[in-house]
């Protein structure tokens, strides 16, 4: 009986301009399969953005991106660090040093590779080549540099009874930059601006509840694994995390990318005067 109730349900839904909207949102999730690209750019996440965060902050002893690992997830990064290694006067051991970070930063484009087919699917704009590998890697480091900034915000929240909202919304905007600029590198300027900056709201707004959320939850969470599983809980609470941020950045693209091509009010504004589906028009 649900069942037959299901379909005009559906088909009224979709009789309406609101309707037809949500419709495609959801219908544009589906087909981006969000939970699988998630699960992969958590993965590239883990496996090549935080070694780069980890690493700089052994090299350079600027240590607040890797204090806001530890702020969120409850352990301290620099019981990772490299040792004497690190600062050893033997020149090999600092060449080796100094190549490996290099190494760790080049393996670490393969997040900005798998962000990029992100953004070609939601947005069916056409995917780099070896020719742009720069935007790769300035995409890594632009996300690894916020990470730092979004640090720095932390000293806000202890100046007065107003500091935490100033941290709060000094992170929104630096979220909202980083991400309004990633999908502008890895698409080649091929997004118009209002894509870009919606895209770059839409995903700062739902990685700050994130964050809000994850201290709340995550250290306790985390002693809680490390006690049962010991190194293991760690890596399984951290990719969970960074999954759940993950479909916040997908999710953003795909909704927006929806939003874009839709025929109501906001979808006209996204696409700007002379554009169709958020791309720019061609001539």
């Amino acid at each position: 009986m649900k069942a037959v109730r299901v379909a005009p349900t559906i088909a009224r839904l979709r009789g309406t301009p609101a309707g037809r909207t949500l419709w495609r949102v959801v219908d544009g999730l589906v087909e981006i399969q969000v939970v699988d690209r998630a699960l992969a750019l958590a993965a590239q996440i883990f496996t090549s953005v935080l070694p780069v965060i980890i690493a700089a902050s052994v090299f350079s002893g600027w240590h607040t991106a890797a204090d806001v690992i530890s702020d969120q997830f409850g352990f301290d990064t620099r019981t990772l660090e490299l040792g004497d290694a690190a600062t050893s006067s033997d020149p090999s051991l600092a060449a080796f040093g100094v190549a490996g970070f290099v190494m760790v930063v080049l393996s670490g484009t393969s997040f900005a590779r798998a962000l990029g087919r992100v953004y070609g699917a939601a947005w069916q704009v056409p995917s780099m080549g070896p020719r742009d590998a720069w935007r790769w890697l300035a995409t890594l480091l632009a996300v690894a540099l916020a990470v730092g900034l979004v640090g720095q915000t932390r000293d806000l929240a202890g100046l007065d009874y107003a500091g935490r909202p100033l941290a709060l919304l000094g992170e929104t905007a630096i979220w909202t930059l980083v991400w309004t600029l990633v999908p502008f590198l890895l698409t080649k300027g091929a997004l118009s601006g209002r894509v870009l900056w919606a895209t770059g709201l839409l995903s700062a707004a739902g990685l700050t509840v994130v964050h809000v959320a994850g201290r709340i939850v995550l250290p306790r969470t985390t002693a809680s694994a490390q006690q049962h599983f010991g190194p293991l809980g760690l890596a399984f609470t951290s990719v969970s995390w960074l999954f759940v941020m993950s479909v916040v950045i997908v999710g953003a693209a795909s909704v927006v990318g929806a939003l874009a091509a839709d025929e109501s009010a906001i979808g006209r504004f996204l696409r700007g005067p002379d554009r169709i589906d958020g791309t720019p028009a061609q001539g």
